[in-house]
């Protein structure tokens, strides 16, 4: 259960970026892309801590109160930093597609 609450914390934003990154490409929403982009960088570092708060109390509660090994955070900011990148890419394309969408729009 624990498990798929993180995961499912650290994809969310991901999620969200994608989906509404396209719909503010096209304009079929009031958000534009540098406020989806903005959105979605800064609630993947939310979600980064609510992920964190939770593998702790997992740990501690396995534990009564200590945990003997750090790995688990370790595995945690390791995956946190891969889908940090992941959402810069996503976000520099959807900034290019814009790009060129915009340039289309004006060729017509």
């Amino acid at each position: 259960m624990y498990g798929i609450l993180l995961l499912l914390l650290l994809t969310l934003p991901l999620l969200f970026q994608t989906m509404f990154g396209r719909k503010a490409i096209s304009e079929s929403i009031k958000l534009n892309l540098s406020e989806v982009c903005l959105i979605s960088f800064f609630s993947q570092i939310l979600f980064y801590y609510f992920a964190f708060k939770l593998l702790d109390y997992k740990l501690r509660s396995e534990s009564n109160g200590q945990f003997h090994c750090g790995m688990p955070f370790v595995g945690l900011v390791i995956i946190e930093f891969f889908f940090i990148i992941v959402l810069i890419i996503i976000m520099v394309v959807q900034f290019f597609i814009r790009k060129s969408y915009n340039r289309n729009i004006e060729k017509h």
